[in-house]
């Protein structure tokens, strides 16, 4: 179940699914707990809002003021998604994404991985994931979400150390079985 780690203070929430809430023309955020050892991926769909903005962060990142957000993490502006990061990137298209905002109810996932390189990439459907063009900086970045004015609720699953290259470990399994055959 996630938690919340850190909160600017205007911020209300629910556990469970985490429900987060803020009121009107006040912008607040929250750093998320994330244990996995390989990562994480967060789901997040909008309940009501105007300006939601969904990414990652240094755990140890100062949340409080708009500043935050142009300077620490990476965050995906769910209003018209497009990308905003670290050293003052702001308003760039993540190619692969439509170029619209994301529906009441629809989801956006956010997968972060630290092997082999860190990477953070974003999905519509949870399958096709679109790399963010991010130099991510090696440090223990946790989900963090940023609302003025909106209502999101946020789901954590964490990923194992190797669980991002299960894939590659499924493929082998026919060629496994083969060479320890017995007849």
């Amino acid at each position: 179940m996630p938690k919340v780690l850190k909160s600017d203070g205007a911020l209300q929430w629910d556990e469970g699914p985490i429900a987060l809430k803020c009121p009107e023309r006040t912008w607040s955020s929250a750093l998320l707990q994330a244990s996995g050892r390989g990562g994480f991926v967060m789901k997040v769909v909008v309940v009501r809002g105007c300006s939601i903005m969904a990414g990652i962060a240094p755990a140890d990142a100062d949340i409080s003021g708009a500043a935050f957000l142009r300077n620490v993490g990476h965050h995906i502006c769910l209003y018209r998604l497009t990308w905003y990061g670290e050293g003052g990137i702001e308003n760039r298209t993540v190619v692969g994404l439509p170029q619209n905002r994301l529906a009441l109810g629809e989801k956006l996932h956010l997968r972060y991985v630290l092997k082999p390189q860190p990477e953070l990439a974003v999905s519509l459907d949870g399958k096709s994931f679109t790399p963010v063009p991010a130099q991510l900086k090696h440090v223990d970045y946790v989900p963090c979400v940023s609302l003025c004015n909106g209502e999101v609720t946020v789901e954590i699953e964490h990923l194992g150390a190797s669980q991002h290259d299960a894939s590659e470990g499924r493929k082998l399994i026919p060629e496994r079985l083969w060479q320890d055959r017995l007849f």
